[in-house]
């Protein structure tokens, strides 16, 4: 029987291997109260937080946390370490909120992922004044986060973001919402991703709802990575202001089918700015408002 809580785009958006059961995997519930006492397999008895969940799970073996609601839950620990191999932790909208909020109570990120092949996704999440909402606090690889709202209702400095000296290779983020409570970017790369995906094509996009800084921001290499497919709804005519890619951006990023654009007549400023020597990126069709423009 289908879970009535399910997103419309559970059964779709989700890979076989990687919905609720598959491969034998286990169903954990939390709902942010708890008691973390109970055992979590059904939504009556779920458990309060994601430390006690992700201690239940086990690596490699495509578990499943299915989020019925959330808050800040003081049994936390902050922030939530996802160190297990390919879980998933899924989010399920609930009466007047379209879904589970994750606010993590002080300066700090929500969720730090650390393990191979880890799904998120269906969650609003917040972060610290210092620190993104999800930050990728290890080399590993297959991180896929889509389906999640960044600084739409709660804030953080950055949404997403790739910290250093860390590699998030093939790092995939797709469907997403950054909004306005975003200090500084929606996505942020320090390091290198790669063969990552910002944006996939044929998929839903990312959109950037005026995060007050540049919406996608790579600061070191992004190695045969892709940023695609995405709408930048900008808060100023700023230049770079969508996409800036800086000096020891390198790898050869390809850059292709986004849409950016501030107010409803042309902007004065290119929404692109490659600040990479050699022209060693990749620059296909871009758009500001529209008009296809090359990047500054």
């Amino acid at each position: 029987m289908a879970n009535p809580k399910s997103p419309a785009w559970y059964g779709g958006g989700l890979s076989a291997a990687l919905r609720p059961g598959a491969n034998q995997g286990t169903v954990l519930y939390v709902n942010g109260a708890g008691p973390d006492t109970n055992d979590g397999l059904t939504p009556l008895t779920p458990l309060a937080s994601f430390k006690a969940a992700l201690a239940l799970c086990t690596s490699q073996l495509n578990d499943t946390i299915v989020v019925l609601d959330y808050w800040a839950a003081g049994t936390e620990d902050w922030p939530i370490v996802v160190d297990k191999e390919m879980v998933s932790i899924i989010g399920c909208g609930v009466a007047g909120a379209p879904w589970p909020q994750v606010n993590p109570p002080g300066d700090t990120a929500a969720f730090s992922i650390t393990a191979q092949g880890v799904e998120i996704a269906g969650l609003s999440i917040n972060g610290g004044a210092a620190h993104g909402a999800i930050e990728i606090g290890a080399s590993v690889w297959g991180t896929e986060i889509h389906h999640c709202w960044f600084g739409e209702a709660g804030t953080a400095q950055d949404g997403i973001r790739d910290v250093a000296p860390f590699d998030a290779i093939y790092l995939k983020i797709w469907g997403n919402r950054f909004g306005a409570g975003l200090t500084r970017n929606g996505v942020r790369i320090d390091h290198n991703a790669t063969r990552g995906m910002i944006g996939v094509p044929g998929l839903e996009p990312n959109v950037f709802h005026a995060p007050n800084d540049v919406c996608v921001y790579v600061n070191n290499e992004f190695a045969q990575g892709w940023i695609c497919d995405n709408i930048f709804g900008l808060d100023s005519d700023v230049q770079g202001r969508a996409i800036t890619l800086d000096a020891t951006c390198v790898g050869g990023v390809t850059i292709c089918g986004n849409r950016a654009h501030f107010g409803d007549t042309a902007m004065a400023q290119v929404p692109y700015l490659d600040s990479s020597a050699g022209g060693s990126n990749h620059w296909l069709l871009n758009y500001s408002g529209i008009v296809a423009v090359l990047p500054v």
